[in-house]
């Protein structure tokens, strides 16, 4: 038998490996093994098992790592459409959708030779080389910091060794003593002394405790009995009980947040929907569907009633929302209702738990599981319905390589398993609602609120000062104001959505303009009150608010604009008596944080609930009559053609977190650009206007939906260099498409140029755009490019990304 394994190495396809026989009854699909390769051993996944051919030199498996499986043979089409796609090698396509901590490849560690210490004691030897050679002389056994190209140098002067240590498991179950009756016991009997008389008070409580579990947690006997541990050694002893190690589960499982009354039937809207959901799933084929449903108009119902049919047809459902937040208030209403039946799996649960979760998933233990991006590879074996909610969300796409979009995936994954997709959305991406059109999705309209409750009434408010006031910083205007003090008086709750954290914006020198900017980010720092520090929102760079201009060393330095922080203190001064509570990446970094934050807001113990585009999502919180948008053009200022889509679904998502309740809901959006026809559309409810608009413009640009696009971006520490590599990347790519007379022409080069942020994280940015009507012929471009320039880029200190289906233009 040989196996085509695919290695967790940016090296591109797979590779055929013999199977030893003592290795035959475990080396199924999905399990990873460790292989040589060249003269390193490393880790790889089977892909498949074929028969074996007359092929010389095939290399034989060194090892099974892992006794069942961790994905589904049907997972491999979809994780190799993937890695084609994203031009990213599928063995690290892989590792990335695997729970962190699975990586099993070697560690690489250096130890100076006899020559390599002389050369660290030779002046002639470089500086840098004498440096990094001292540095392995104090830490023998480590791995430097440095590249490993640099350490092969050194390797090959023969001044150290390059040894490899097997890599301790980060991640595996979570092993507890157990402690239970011994074969053949009876309780009875000890409880009427035939094996001697009970001296201690409580130990006939003890033992039935322990005989009525059969298997008790040695951890819960100590908790519960003061002398358990003297207790179980005694019966041990006499041979009465006996201890064991077995894996307990970690639950993640953050509680409920209020979950509303089950409704007892469905509105006609919701009827229509389910039906033509559930005809999709009796097919038990592939399709796809848009629920276009506004606000309030009862998605969530919907979706749970098909996971229901998905599960009376013996087949299992995935549910994924955009934010980790979102994820724990969905998992609470489903929870609810099909109890242990759900498994949440996310990247805000710690290694332990999404290792365990993920078992749940491939075993077939659970039959829905919800969860954010990362959900989308959850191994379920018997998947046949995904649904993608909010899945106009920009938080779908990946940020990191491989830099994959989440929604599209699920229609791919969808395709390969033969299961029914749904996307839902108040405010559909301009690309889903284009394929409806064209009827590639099925259309499922829900275009009411339940109990054919209103829209909310939006009101824009110009916050351009007059002339005689330019100058002063307003946070919130006075019909904001007044609108907040009504609810107050009248016990309703409020949110305010401002989309950006901290305190201060901009810390700004009135003599010159300079502003306080990073030192590794071309950007400026924002003020944080509590921390009191200066901080950098890409990097992570703080510094004291006490500084200096970087530019004429002045003192006095000027703050100007406002965060969610700054928000939340001017309600505290206006309001002293409101309970006011703020949701951003800042006030949620703890574990648990923002469950904590929702669920006081959903039992109306806060009155104000300030936050990001976080709060934004599909909660429903029947208090709220009143929605702030505190600074609605912020996203329009974004280098990107989706700047337009995103302000639009922004505001109109926000504003539909009020009025869901009985009383009727308010929106005030504060703006200095009220005239964008985004937030024109918005106010007025008008989506297909939008759409229209929308379509229009980006037809006559190029853009997608009418195109595919992908961004080459080089980053490097030296700025010369990035710049030449950068030019040297345009030429070989016009090179290339002037030698296809007839296809060549179909694909645009625009670049290299300077990115947006020029610098980031201590690395200078060029990147080249791509546009295509043809995303196979684009991807053919990029795969004779890309490896051969990442080959010839690493010597010259530049690193490349490519990002096929670029979300941040920036």
């Amino acid at each position: 038998m040989h196996l085509r394994v695919a290695v967790s190495l940016p090296v591109t396809g797979t590779y055929t490996y013999a199977l030893p026989e003592h290795l035959k009854a475990g080396a199924l699909v999905g399990c990873r093994v460790m292989v040589p390769f060249g003269k390193r051993r490393i880790a790889g996944f089977i892909l498949e098992q074929t028969p074996a051919s007359p092929q010389e030199g095939v290399k034989e498996i060194a090892d099974l790592l892992d006794d069942e499986p961790l994905f589904t043979e049907k997972m491999v089409p979809f994780f190799e459409w993937m890695a084609r796609h994203y031009v990213h090698p599928v063995g690290q396509v892989i590792q990335a959708a695997l729970p962190a901590g699975l990586n099993a490849n070697p560690l690489k560690t250096t130890v100076l030779t006899d020559k390599g210490i002389e050369a660290a004691n030779d002046r002639h030897v470089a500086l840098e080389e004498r440096r990094l050679l001292e540095w392995i002389a104090k830490h023998p056994g480590r791995r430097p910091s440095a590249p490993y190209a640099q350490l092969v140098r050194l390797r090959n002067k023969g001044w150290i060794d390059i040894r490899e240590k097997d890599r301790p498991a980060a991640v595996g179950p979570l092993m507890r003593k157990f402690v239970g009756p011994a074969p053949g016991q009876a309780l009875q009997p000890l409880l009427d002394g035939k094996m001697g008389a009970l001296k201690a008070k409580n130990e006939a409580a003890f033992l039935e405790t322990i005989f009525h579990a059969e298997s008790t947690l040695l951890s819960d006997i100590t908790a519960c009995f003061s002398n358990g541990g003297y207790l179980v050694k005694k019966w041990v002893g006499r041979g009465v009980l006996e201890c064991g190690s077995g894996a307990v589960y970690r639950n993640p499982t953050g509680g409920f947040i209020s979950p509303p009354p089950v409704p007892e039937g469905l509105f006609e809207q919701q009827e229509h929907a389910l039906k033509a959901i559930r005809g999709a799933l009796n097919k038990n084929a592939f399709s796809t569907s848009l629920l276009f449903g506004v606000t309030g108009s009862g998605k969530t119902e919907v979706y749970y009633r098909a996971v229901k049919h998905a599960l009376s047809q013996d087949r299992q459902a995935l549910l994924m929302v955009p934010e980790i937040s979102l994820a724990i208030y969905i998992e609470g209403l489903f929870r609810n209702r099909l109890g242990d039946q759900v498994a949440v799996y996310h990247s805000g649960l710690g290694r332990g738990e999404r290792y365990d979760q993920w078992m749940r998933m491939v075993r077939g233990e659970v039959n829905l599981v919800i969860g954010a991006r990362s959900a989308l590879f959850a191994p379920l074996p018997r998947l046949g319905l995904i649904i993608v909610d909010e899945e106009h969300d920009s938080a779908y796409k990946q940020d990191m390589s491989p830099r994959y979009q989440a929604r599209d995936l699920a229609v791919v994954r969808g395709r390969t398993e033969g299961a029914t997709v749904v996307l839902g959305s108040g405010t559909p991406s301009v690309q889903s609602y284009h394929n409806a059109v064209l009827n590639r999705y099925h259309l499922l309209s829900m275009p009411e609120r339940i109990e054919r409750r209103p829209l909310p009434d939006i009101q824009v408010v110009d916050m351009k000062p007059p002339e005689d006031k330019r100058g002063e910083q307003t946070i919130l205007s006075p019909l904001l104001l007044e609108a907040m003090g009504e609810n107050l008086t009248q016990g309703d709750q409020t949110i305010l959505f401002l989309n950006r954290r901290g305190f201060h914006r901009l810390f700004i020198c009135p003599s010159c303009g300079e502003s306080v900017r990073c030192p590794n980010c071309e950007v400026a720092l924002t003020h944080h009150l509590k921390a009191d520090r200066l901080t950098c929102h890409y990097c992570g760079y703080s510094s004291r608010t006490r500084v200096s201009c970087p530019s004429c060393k002045g003192a006095t330095l000027k703050t100007y604009g406002f965060g969610t922080e700054k928000l939340e203190q001017a309600l505290n001064e206006q309001f002293p008596e409101a309970r006011i509570a703020r949701m951003d990446t800042d006030s949620t970094r703890r574990k648990g944080q923002a469950a904590r934050i929702l669920k006081q807001f959903a039992d109306r113990e806060t009155d104000i609930l300030v936050g990001t585009q976080m709060i934004t999502k599909g909660y429903d919180f029947p208090g709220v009559t009143l929605v702030g948008v505190v600074a609605a053009d912020l996203s329009l200022t974004f280098p990107d053609f989706r700047a337009g889509e995103r302000t639009f679904q922004l505001l109109s998502q926000v504003a539909g977190r009020s009025g869901r309740g009985s009383r009727g809901g308010r929106v005030i959006v504060q703006s200095f650009n009220s005239d964008h026809y985004a937030i024109r559309m918005a106010v007025g409810h008008d989506y297909k206007g939008f759409f229209e608009k929308e379509q229009d413009l980006r037809e006559q640009l190029g853009y997608p939906p009418f195109s595919h696009l992908a961004c080459l971006r080089l980053k490097g520490s030296d700025k010369g260099r990035t710049e030449k590599a950068a030019h040297g990347m345009g030429e070989s790519l016009r090179r290339i498409l002037d030698g296809w007379p007839k296809r060549g022409r179909e694909i645009h080069v625009l670049g290299p140029i300077e990115a947006p942020l020029p610098k980031l994280k201590g690395k200078y940015r060029q990147q080249l755009l791509l546009k295509s009507g043809n995303a196979s012929l684009m991807r053919h471009l990029l795969e004779r490019v890309v490896e051969r320039s990442r080959r010839q880029f690493r010597s010259e200190g530049v690193h490349l990304v490519v990002d096929v289906d670029p979300y941040n233009m920036s």
